[in-house]
């Protein structure tokens, strides 16, 4: 299955299960993602002040060439949610949700890999305690999104069309 067949078909099979959830289901999904969506916002902060931007824009943000898979299953119920879509991927460029002026993921819903990769411009740019708070705050968004691995099937920090093809016809929001 091509990328784009099968982003299509995660998004559909996604969509529908959370659809099919039971109100307190759905409940402790939305609380979990506001907790992940606001430690995420605190990460960037730090990604701000250490002028993050400019320092992208000066490479091109070359370590986004990396991201092809990095979006995961908490990230799409992000959008689901909050009866929003994601961007539409692209996935003739390095990373699908790339585009010239930047990330089309907004901070709150970006990938974990993303939102906690600084790169060494940005790592130096920090002083010694804005590194440990930002390493202390990325230990606890790693242990909410290990939260959801262990409650569903297809949820991974690898990448939801990774975790896709592992997964094959078993629901995403099966409990493993």
């Amino acid at each position: 299955m091509t990328d784009p067949s099968l982003w299509q078909n995660c998004l559909s099979r996604i969509r529908r299960e959370f659809t099919a959830l039971a109100v307190s289901e759905r409940e402790w999904i939305e609380r979990n993602l506001q907790d992940i969506q606001a430690r995420q916002r605190q990460l960037h902060t730090f990604f701000q002040r250490a002028n993050g931007a400019r320092h992208c824009a000066a490479c091109g943000g070359a370590c986004c060439e990396k991201g092809r898979y990095h979006l995961t299953l908490v990230n799409l119920l992000g959008y689901l949610a909050t009866d929003e879509e994601p961007p539409p991927p692209d996935f003739t460029a390095t990373c699908p949700f790339l585009a010239p002026s930047g990330c089309r993921l907004d901070v709150p819903r970006r990938p974990f890999n993303c939102i906690t990769f600084n790169c060494e411009a940005v790592e130096e740019a920090l002083d010694e305690a804005d590194r440990a708070d930002f390493y202390r705050l990325e230990a606890q968004l790693r242990l909410a999104y290990e939260v959801f691995d262990r409650r569903y099937a297809g949820s991974s920090l690898r990448g939801l069309l990774i975790r896709a093809e592992r997964l094959g016809d078993r629901p995403f929001l099966a409990r493993p």
